[in-house]
Protein backbone atom coordinates (compact mmCIF):
# COMPACT_ATOMS: atom_id res chain seq x y z
CA UNK A 1 0.00 0.00 0.00
CA UNK A 2 1.85 3.02 -1.17
CA UNK A 3 1.70 6.66 0.76
CA UNK A 4 3.21 9.81 -0.37
CA UNK A 5 6.35 11.37 0.51
CA UNK A 6 5.50 14.84 1.64
CA UNK A 7 7.44 17.93 2.35
CA UNK A 8 7.60 19.07 6.01
CA UNK A 9 5.12 21.90 6.27
CA UNK A 10 2.93 20.52 3.03
CA UNK A 11 -0.66 22.22 3.73
CA UNK A 12 -2.72 19.19 3.77
CA UNK A 13 -6.53 21.27 4.24
CA UNK A 14 -8.04 24.30 5.63
CA UNK A 15 -10.35 24.19 7.89
CA UNK A 16 -14.05 26.29 7.88
CA UNK A 17 -15.70 27.99 9.26
CA UNK A 18 -13.15 30.01 11.09
CA UNK A 19 -12.36 28.67 14.62
CA UNK A 20 -12.97 31.04 17.70
CA UNK A 21 -11.64 31.11 21.28
CA UNK A 22 -13.68 28.84 24.25
CA UNK A 23 -12.95 27.88 27.88
CA UNK A 24 -14.67 24.60 29.20
CA UNK A 25 -16.59 24.97 31.86
CA UNK A 26 -17.86 20.93 31.85
CA UNK A 27 -17.83 17.98 29.96
CA UNK A 28 -22.03 16.63 29.78
CA UNK A 29 -21.10 13.09 28.18
CA UNK A 30 -18.67 12.19 25.40
CA UNK A 31 -20.14 14.10 22.69
CA UNK A 32 -21.42 17.22 24.70
CA UNK A 33 -19.36 20.28 26.17
CA UNK A 34 -20.74 23.22 27.96
CA UNK A 35 -18.16 25.76 26.62
CA UNK A 36 -17.82 29.57 27.99
CA UNK A 37 -17.79 31.93 24.66
CA UNK A 38 -17.72 35.40 24.90
CA UNK A 39 -19.04 35.25 29.27
CA UNK A 40 -22.09 32.81 27.73
CA UNK A 41 -22.33 29.46 28.19
CA UNK A 42 -22.83 27.33 25.39
CA UNK A 43 -23.39 23.67 23.96
CA UNK A 44 -21.28 22.10 21.54
CA UNK A 45 -20.53 19.14 20.44
CA UNK A 46 -17.29 16.98 20.50
CA UNK A 47 -16.70 14.67 18.03
CA UNK A 48 -14.08 12.37 19.57
CA UNK A 49 -15.34 9.61 21.71
CA UNK A 50 -12.04 9.63 23.55
CA UNK A 51 -11.68 9.96 27.38
CA UNK A 52 -9.21 13.33 26.91
CA UNK A 53 -8.51 13.66 29.59
CA UNK A 54 -5.47 15.11 30.10
CA UNK A 55 -7.01 17.60 27.11
CA UNK A 56 -11.27 18.37 27.91
CA UNK A 57 -11.63 19.42 31.51
CA UNK A 58 -12.57 22.40 33.18
CA UNK A 59 -10.82 25.60 32.42
CA UNK A 60 -9.20 24.01 29.59
CA UNK A 61 -9.20 26.17 26.38
CA UNK A 62 -10.84 25.32 22.53
CA UNK A 63 -11.37 26.29 19.29
CA UNK A 64 -15.05 25.46 18.26
CA UNK A 65 -16.60 26.88 14.81
CA UNK A 66 -20.28 26.94 13.43
CA UNK A 67 -21.75 23.69 12.84
CA UNK A 68 -25.24 22.37 11.53
CA UNK A 69 -26.41 19.81 14.64
CA UNK A 70 -29.58 18.87 15.83
CA UNK A 71 -28.83 19.95 19.69
CA UNK A 72 -25.86 22.02 19.08
CA UNK A 73 -25.05 24.70 16.75
CA UNK A 74 -21.08 24.82 17.36
CA UNK A 75 -18.46 21.67 17.43
CA UNK A 76 -14.97 22.03 19.26
CA UNK A 77 -12.16 21.83 16.54
CA UNK A 78 -9.05 21.85 18.61
CA UNK A 79 -7.76 22.05 22.12
CA UNK A 80 -5.00 24.58 22.88
CA UNK A 81 -2.36 23.28 25.67
CA UNK A 82 0.58 24.74 26.04
CA UNK A 83 0.10 27.06 22.55
CA UNK A 84 -0.52 24.07 20.51
CA UNK A 85 -3.84 23.73 18.53
CA UNK A 86 -4.59 19.52 19.14
CA UNK A 87 -7.36 18.65 16.27
CA UNK A 88 -10.07 16.99 18.12
CA UNK A 89 -12.67 16.42 15.88
CA UNK A 90 -12.60 13.20 14.36
CA UNK A 91 -14.40 14.30 11.07
CA UNK A 92 -11.61 15.28 9.73
CA UNK A 93 -9.30 12.11 10.02
CA UNK A 94 -10.18 10.54 6.45
CA UNK A 95 -9.85 13.57 4.59
CA UNK A 96 -6.08 13.59 5.69
CA UNK A 97 -5.46 10.45 5.33
CA UNK A 98 -6.51 10.50 1.60
CA UNK A 99 -3.93 13.36 1.03
CA UNK A 100 -1.08 10.35 2.17
CA UNK A 101 -2.39 7.81 0.00
CA UNK A 102 -1.26 7.06 -3.55
CA UNK A 103 -3.30 4.12 -4.42
CA UNK A 104 -6.90 4.39 -6.09
CA UNK A 105 -8.94 3.52 -3.29
CA UNK A 106 -12.78 3.51 -2.21
CA UNK A 107 -14.44 4.90 0.95
CA UNK A 108 -15.97 3.09 3.82
CA UNK A 109 -16.56 -0.21 2.35
CA UNK A 110 -18.01 -3.43 4.18
CA UNK A 111 -16.30 -6.47 4.18
CA UNK A 112 -17.32 -9.57 5.95
CA UNK A 113 -18.70 -8.05 9.34
CA UNK A 114 -17.00 -5.35 9.86
CA UNK A 115 -16.35 -1.35 8.02
CA UNK A 116 -12.96 0.02 7.26
CA UNK A 117 -12.28 3.06 6.06
CA UNK A 118 -10.58 2.36 2.45
CA UNK A 119 -10.69 -0.24 0.03
CA UNK A 120 -7.76 -0.57 -2.00
CA UNK A 121 -7.42 -2.99 -5.10
CA UNK A 122 -6.13 -5.96 -2.95
CA UNK A 123 -6.81 -4.95 0.77
CA UNK A 124 -8.31 -2.28 3.35
CA UNK A 125 -6.80 0.38 5.45
CA UNK A 126 -7.98 1.70 8.53
CA UNK A 127 -7.80 5.27 10.54
CA UNK A 128 -7.43 6.14 14.00
CA UNK A 129 -6.48 9.76 15.12
CA UNK A 130 -3.77 9.76 18.41
CA UNK A 131 -3.92 12.77 20.43
CA UNK A 132 -2.78 11.30 24.08
CA UNK A 133 1.45 12.44 24.71
CA UNK A 134 3.00 11.26 27.59
CA UNK A 135 6.89 12.25 27.22
CA UNK A 136 7.99 11.88 23.75
CA UNK A 137 5.14 9.13 23.01
CA UNK A 138 1.40 9.14 21.40
CA UNK A 139 -0.51 6.47 22.87
CA UNK A 140 -3.56 4.54 21.67
CA UNK A 141 -6.25 4.39 22.71
CA UNK A 142 -7.07 5.98 25.39
CA UNK A 143 -10.12 4.39 26.11
CA UNK A 144 -11.01 0.97 25.67
CA UNK A 145 -11.90 0.05 21.49
CA UNK A 146 -13.19 -3.43 20.90
CA UNK A 147 -14.15 -2.20 17.62
CA UNK A 148 -10.38 -1.52 17.43
CA UNK A 149 -9.30 -4.63 18.32
CA UNK A 150 -11.67 -6.08 15.93
CA UNK A 151 -10.32 -4.13 13.11
CA UNK A 152 -7.04 -5.00 13.65
CA UNK A 153 -8.16 -8.90 14.29
CA UNK A 154 -9.39 -8.90 11.25
CA UNK A 155 -6.94 -7.07 8.90
CA UNK A 156 -4.09 -9.92 10.68
CA UNK A 157 -6.44 -12.56 9.20
CA UNK A 158 -6.76 -10.89 5.77
CA UNK A 159 -3.21 -10.63 5.53
CA UNK A 160 -2.83 -13.92 6.22
CA UNK A 161 -5.14 -14.77 3.27
CA UNK A 162 -2.98 -12.70 0.81
CA UNK A 163 -4.44 -9.17 1.24
CA UNK A 164 -2.23 -5.87 1.30
CA UNK A 165 -3.82 -4.58 4.96
CA UNK A 166 -2.74 -1.65 6.99
CA UNK A 167 -3.38 0.99 9.57
CA UNK A 168 -2.13 4.81 9.84
CA UNK A 169 -2.46 6.19 13.14
CA UNK A 170 -2.73 10.03 12.48
CA UNK A 171 -0.88 12.26 15.12
CA UNK A 172 -1.58 15.50 16.58
CA UNK A 173 1.04 15.58 18.70
CA UNK A 174 4.36 18.03 17.68
CA UNK A 175 6.23 17.24 19.99
CA UNK A 176 6.05 13.32 19.73
CA UNK A 177 9.10 11.33 18.43
CA UNK A 178 7.46 7.42 18.91
CA UNK A 179 4.26 5.57 19.16
CA UNK A 180 3.15 2.80 21.09
CA UNK A 181 -0.45 0.78 21.99
CA UNK A 182 -1.83 1.71 25.34
CA UNK A 183 -1.88 -1.57 26.92
CA UNK A 184 -3.09 -0.10 30.04
CA UNK A 185 -5.76 1.37 29.13
CA UNK A 186 -6.39 -1.85 26.78
CA UNK A 187 -3.95 -4.53 26.48
CA UNK A 188 -6.37 -6.80 23.97
CA UNK A 189 -6.00 -3.63 21.80
CA UNK A 190 -1.62 -3.63 22.81
CA UNK A 191 -1.99 -7.74 21.74
CA UNK A 192 -3.33 -7.16 18.66
CA UNK A 193 -1.39 -4.43 17.41
CA UNK A 194 2.24 -6.54 18.20
CA UNK A 195 0.25 -9.53 16.81
CA UNK A 196 -0.53 -7.63 13.42
CA UNK A 197 3.00 -6.14 13.32
CA UNK A 198 4.04 -9.41 13.43
CA UNK A 199 2.03 -11.06 10.66
CA UNK A 200 2.72 -8.35 8.49
CA UNK A 201 0.07 -5.77 8.47
CA UNK A 202 1.26 -2.60 7.78
CA UNK A 203 1.73 0.47 10.11
CA UNK A 204 1.81 4.29 9.54
CA UNK A 205 2.42 6.64 11.99
CA UNK A 206 2.07 10.41 10.00
CA UNK A 207 2.28 13.69 12.34
CA UNK A 208 0.17 16.61 11.52
CA UNK A 209 0.16 20.24 13.43
CA UNK A 210 -2.92 22.48 13.27
CA UNK A 211 -2.43 26.33 13.06
CA UNK A 212 -4.79 28.78 12.22
CA UNK A 213 -7.12 26.52 10.74
CA UNK A 214 -4.88 25.20 8.76
CA UNK A 215 -3.27 21.27 8.85
CA UNK A 216 0.01 20.90 8.04
CA UNK A 217 2.16 17.72 7.36
CA UNK A 218 5.25 17.50 10.14
CA UNK A 219 6.90 14.25 8.67
CA UNK A 220 6.72 10.14 10.03
CA UNK A 221 7.08 9.15 13.81
CA UNK A 222 7.73 5.50 14.37
CA UNK A 223 7.28 2.56 17.04
CA UNK A 224 9.17 3.34 20.15
CA UNK A 225 10.37 0.64 22.67
CA UNK A 226 8.01 -0.50 25.32
CA UNK A 227 7.85 2.64 27.37
CA UNK A 228 5.50 0.97 29.80
CA UNK A 229 8.74 -0.87 31.12
CA UNK A 230 9.48 2.67 32.59
CA UNK A 231 7.75 3.36 36.08
CA UNK A 232 7.68 7.50 35.75
CA UNK A 233 6.00 6.69 32.10
CA UNK A 234 3.42 4.24 34.37
CA UNK A 235 2.95 7.23 37.04
CA UNK A 236 2.36 9.57 34.22
CA UNK A 237 -0.08 7.49 32.30
CA UNK A 238 -1.85 7.20 35.43
CA UNK A 239 -3.27 10.52 36.02
CA UNK A 240 -5.56 10.31 33.04
CA UNK A 241 -7.26 6.58 33.52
Amino acid sequence: MKVKTLAIGHEIMKITPESTDAIVVERINRFLVDVNLDGEIVHVHLHDPGRLRELIYPGSKVKIRRTEGKKTAFSITSCVMNGEEILLDTRFHNKIAESLLDVQFRREVTHGDSRYDFATENGFLEVKGCSMKVQNYVIFPDAPTVRGVKHLSNLTRMKGEGMDTGVMFLIFRKDAQYFYPNEMTDPDFRDAFLNARAKGVRFYFPKFSLKRDTIFFDGYVSQGKDPFKEHGFVKEVEKYR
